[in-house]
């Protein structure tokens, strides 16, 4: 498919001066995309026919995205939803179900067969190289439990995992011994009251005690308001630092508004961690993105989130759902050519974002870049950064 051929154009696509020729490459991968789903999901293509959409009538040039009929993630929860019913390939064919983590009790649940995860971990691959400038690293700390063992994109999971922990498992190039996490399963009588995780401290200051950048660059990631806690907390009381080494980069996964119900700053954050780690500012990047879509949203080294060259996402007023204009909030429509696997073309996100800028980041890159404001009132609170801290401080 169209969106196969992209990957390897992502450096170029980025920076190339004739942007409409990218827009066209990526309006095809997303029409072709779509017409893959309404093909192949059944449920799907009844929804598209109620809304009248024809992809091969109606998606006649990039501007046409918008008329892409969108599921919302309510059609994705486990108990309350269809998630299996809005698959497009035999339901054998799923290699990993990957759950949200919101606190509501009926997580969003998405089915990823081998095609679509080749797809994301090439992604992936491009953020960690291009974005994050990490092409290899020696060491790696995750703010998240440990897994219990290496998974790789052939690896079948019988039961539904963690979205973040699913990802950032598989990413990770190191094998488990060089690895370190910050959480550890709890005591089987602190589980039985609720509590899955129990912070590590030994293994984590013990760990950033004996001088990491010796070893070479490493990759710091996992949930903000757990890094945040611990890091800041364990300063402030011993005054001590660590030397992580300048060119090791912090990569994490959301979760800004929810430590002890209070915001961390991403400014303050970066501050501190620099303080703490002894990295560079420029090397701390915040992810963006959902179970219920492909996409990745990271920033560059000017903390702006960029939309990748093959992604898309159209702003929609919160009352009309109308698109708006660069600059105006509204509820994030994500347009993700990627899946193959799940109806994942167009869905409406919880999240209030705006388009801060096109072509116009000073770094250099191409393309929309976004401000994420918070959720939309009525949503759940939580995402995957921040449930990690609401299951292993309950």
């Amino acid at each position: 498919m169209i969106i196969d051929t992209l990957f390897d154009k992502g450096k170029e696509s980025f920076r190339k001066k004739n942007q409409e020729e990218v827009k066209l490459e990526r309006f095809k991968a997303i029409k072709e995309t779509a017409m893959h789903q309404i093909k192949n999901c059944s449920r799907y293509r009844q929804f598209c026919k109620q809304k009248n959409f024809n992809p091969k009538r109606d998606l006649k040039e990039p501007e046409d995205i918008k008329n892409i009929p969108y599921l919302t993630t309510a059609n994705f929860k486990q108990h309350s939803g269809t998630p299996k019913e809005l698959l497009c390939v035999p339901e054998e064919e799923i290699q990993v179900w990957t759950r949200s983590s919101g606190t509501s009790g009926d997580p969003s649940i998405i089915g990823r067969d081998k095609v679509t995860i080749d797809r994301y971990f090439k992604m992936f691959e491009f953020v960690m190289t291009e974005m994050c400038d990490l092409p290899e690293y020696q060491w790696s700390l995750f703010f998240q439990p440990k897994p219990q063992r290496r998974l790789t994109v052939d690896d079948e999971v019988n039961t539904p995992m963690n979205h973040m922990g699913y990802i950032f498992n598989v990413a990770n190039k190191l094998p488990m011994e060089d690895r370190v996490y910050a959480l550890k399963l709890a005591s089987e009588e602190e589980r039985k009251k609720g509590k899955m995780f129990d912070f590590d401290p030994e293994g984590t200051f013990g760990f950033l005690s004996s001088n990491p950048s010796e070893k070479g660059r490493g990759w710091i990631g996992g949930s903000v308001p757990l890094m945040y806690k611990t890091l800041s907390e364990y300063h402030d009381k011993t005054g001590n630092i660590f030397t992580v080494g300048e060119d090791s980069v912090i990569c994490v996964g959301g979760g800004w508004k929810t430590y002890s119900g209070e915001a961390v700053e991403p400014k303050q954050f970066r501050k501190d961690m620099v303080k703490i780690l002894g990295l560079r500012e420029d090397h701390i990047f915040d992810v963006y993105s959902f179970t219920e879509t492909d996409n990745v949203h990271v920033e560059c080294e000017y903390h702006n989130k960029h939309l990748l060259p093959w992604q898309d996402i159209i702003v929609r007023d919160v009352e009309t759902m109308e698109p708006v204009g660069i600059g105006e909030k509204g509820l994030a429509n994500v347009i993700n050519p990627i899946a193959y696997s799940y109806c994942g073309v167009s869905v409406l996100q919880d999240d209030i974002i705006s388009i801060v800028m096109e072509d116009e980041c000073p770094c250099g890159r191409k393309g929309k870049v976004i401000e994420i404001h918070g959720r939309a009132e009525g949503t759940e609170a939580r995402g995957c950064g921040a449930q990690i801290v609401e299951d292993s401080s309950n």
